[in-house]
């Protein structure tokens, strides 16, 4: 009798598992999460050009020479086309010799994003990866000093990712990762968490802009690069970032701010990074510690900062460049790949 009960209480309770875990999984469904592999959300909601790279088989020792290109919107394809310019000019200089260019760059992405993305193609190899960014990472700082974390949890994007990353058993059962997502929600509504956005700033937090707190976070990320890119014997490239702050002008982020400029059809106002002043002493900041860590870790280094002229005709705004500005700057990047010889 014992024994019935217990197989029947076992039958129950198993379909009970399932019924439970099909409805949830169901209602992630809804929220964008694939039905049989609720870990993917990680390439389907926030690294969505990762995901048919991650499916190919890319090899450092065939007859492709492949390059990996890592930062955010200013390197990334809508913006300049970086890696079809790369492509024109390598071919030119290199007859008969095959590459294949992967530009994971986006729109906002900070070093952060960069680390997490190479880490997570972990089964490529890449002839070269290429880095360039230092500006996105501003917005971290447009927070108070005592709600600022390291790890930038305190911006929700990171925070969603982490709690993602934190349970690995999703795809078997996705009740424990529900149940903690839940308890963290109710947590910061608890405790009042404070959170900035990844795509603007708050105009009340800008004030705080201007402690670049970023620093450090931004230094271990690049460091993370570094490491991984030498246990996988890729070649890396760290480049200085470039900006173009009009002389005797003072900009507010309005549409008048555009006249200093190339008078691009796409612009972006220097506020969605915090306080002009702010963004300027920020990426300076990023741009000391990217030098620190190219010579502490002896990897290969473009100073893109003093290679691009400081001129209104190669920018569309602080960062982005015109197409001046973009040729330009796949020349350097090209010319740069040539005399060190990286191509073999």
């Amino acid at each position: 009798m014992n024994l019935r009960v217990v197989l029947f209480s076992s039958i129950f309770f198993l379909i009970l598992f399932l019924l439970t875990e099909l409805l949830l999984r169901l209602s992630l469904l809804f929220l964008g999460y694939p039905f049989l592999k609720p870990a993917d959300n990680i390439f389907k909601s926030y690294y969505t050009n990762l995901d048919p790279i991650r499916k190919k088989e890319i090899k450092s020792d065939d007859e492709i020479y492949d390059v990996l290109i890592l930062g955010g919107s200013v390197v990334s394809t809508p913006w300049s086309n970086l890696e079809a310019r790369l492509d024109t000019l390598l071919r030119n200089e290199y007859k008969g010799k095959k590459f294949a260019f992967y530009n994971i760059a986006g729109a906002g992405h900070t070093s952060l994003d960069n680390y997490l993305k190479y880490k997570l193609l972990k089964d490529q190899r890449f002839d070269l990866v290429l880095y360039y960014e230092a500006i996105n990472e501003n917005r971290a700082n447009n927070i108070p000093a005592k709600d600022f974390r390291n790890d930038y949890s305190h911006i929700k994007w990171y925070n969603d990712i982490y709690l993602l990353e934190s349970h690995p058993e999703i795809n078997f059962t996705v009740i424990p990762y529900l149940v903690d997502r839940t308890i963290h929600y109710i947590k910061d509504k608890v405790t009042h968490k404070v959170y900035v956005s990844q795509e603007k700033v708050d105009p009340q937090f800008a004030q705080y802009g201007s402690d670049i707190k970023t620093a450090g976070s931004y230094g271990k990320n690049l460091e993370g690069l570094v490491r991984i890119a030498k246990e996988r014997g890729d070649k890396l490239v760290l480049m200085s970032y470039a900006t173009y702050f009009p002389p005797n002008v003072k900009l507010t982020g309005e549409q008048v701010d555009m006249s200093h400029f190339a008078g691009c059809m796409f612009a972006s106002p220097v506020t969605i990074w915090g306080k002009p002043d702010n963004v300027k002493k920020g990426v300076q900041t990023h741009n000391l510690v990217l030098r620190k860590v190219v010579k502490d870790s002896q990897v290969a280094f473009l100073d893109m900062e003093a290679l691009m002229p400081k001129d209104s005709t190669m920018f569309c705004d602080v960062c982005h460049v015109a197409e001046p500005g973009a040729q330009r700057f796949a020349r350097e990047v090209s010319g740069f790949i040539i005399r060190e010889k990286m191509v073999q």
